[in-house]
């Protein structure tokens, strides 16, 4: 077991997985850029503002500087922003040993290369890191992780070794870690199902059954699976952890900041988060760069497209989506 994590952000998902890290009595250091938050957790052994009601043990540390964070870190994971996640990997470069093992869980795609971010992100490493350099995926709210719930991650590499060891890090009673080859398609499913999320929030605002949210996730797993082949990728990761599984809490769960999204969309008089009462919602901007995606491979991807034409549209942004239902044929 290694002697001590690093984990690069301290929101909700940063500070779950750091209380499982905790728990092999390592020291886990935590690097925040909120002074407010890393006087909490090192005063109050407390998160408030991003993971209330939750006790953190006295082994988790905060720390301002990412250096300080990532002093003799054999394990660090990036639980950063979408947008962040270059700028943070590059700082982070310099303080790293040439065995130490990363993991991101920052999901989202890139809008120059279209790839997942988390792969073009593992291109600015150095070679000899890059071996150790894993995705996490798979159904993980913050809370659930946090209060002991049963949950599980996906551990993607293209290096088989790597994903072991780091899935031997999450490995317990509670919380489950599994692994796979297909590093690109984790990627890609780990950023599309914050896409479909909003489909599934739209059948949540307009208070349609079971029947049409079965409907509606079986497409959704079917056009992931359809990008993922196209795009080199095992077509079989779609109905993984990282696929259909995180699709499920996401699209699903009221912690879900993008099936909220769809669903406060429906009658909506703006299709502006932050006037919604939303912070980030990823699968805002990763719709269009995956539209992008589609039409490079050629692929007609009716509910990708439907959810872009909600998010842009000029008013009445549930209605493609209503029209999406009764267009739709299946093969």
């Amino acid at each position: 077991m290694p002697k001590s994590f690093a984990i690069l952000g301290a929101g909700n998902v940063g500070t779950a997985l750091a209380l499982v890290l905790a728990e092999h009595k390592r020291p886990v250091k935590i690097y925040s850029i909120e002074p407010d938050v890393t006087q909490d957790i090192n005063s109050k052994h407390e998160n408030r503002k991003y993971l209330k009601g939750v006790k953190l043990q006295k082994n988790i540390r905060a720390y301002a500087k990412i250096s300080e964070a990532l002093l003799n870190a054999d394990v660090v994971i990036l639980a950063v922003p979408s947008f962040a996640l270059k700028e943070v990997m590059t700082q982070a470069i310099p303080f790293l040993k040439p065995s130490t093992l990363i993991g991101s869980i920052t999901k989202g795609l890139d809008e120059t290369t279209l790839l997942p971010l988390g792969v073009t992100a593992a291109g600015l490493l150095p070679k000899e890191l890059r071996k150790n350099y894993c995705l996490i995926g798979g159904p993980a709210i913050a809370n659930e992780i946090a209060h002991r719930k049963p949950s599980a991650l996906l551990i993607a590499s293209d290096n088989p070794a790597a994903a072991k060891r780091l899935a031997a890090c999450f490995q317990g009673d509670i919380l489950k870690a599994g692994t796979s080859a297909d590093l690109l398609g984790v990627g890609y499913a780990m950023a599309l199902k914050n896409i479909y999320a909003i489909s599934l929030g739209l059948t949540q605002g307009l208070d349609l059954p079971m029947n049409t949210r079965a409907l509606v996730m079986t497409q959704a797993v079917q056009e992931t699976g359809a990008l993922l082949k196209a795009a080199g990728a095992q077509e079989g990761t779609a109905m993984s952890l990282a696929g259909l599984g995180d699709l499920l809490v996401t699209g699903l769960s009221a912690h879900s900041r993008n099936r909220t999204y769809g669903e406060k969309l429906v009658h909506a008089r703006t299709n502006d988060p932050k006037k919604l009462g939303l912070t980030t919602v990823e699968g805002i901007r990763t719709a269009g760069i995956a539209a992008r995606l589609a039409k490079k491979y050629k692929l007609k991807l009716p509910l990708l497209q439907t959810v872009v034409k909600c998010i842009t549209a000029k008013g009445k942004y549930e209605q493609p989506f209503i029209q999406y239902l009764k267009d739709l044929r299946l093969k």
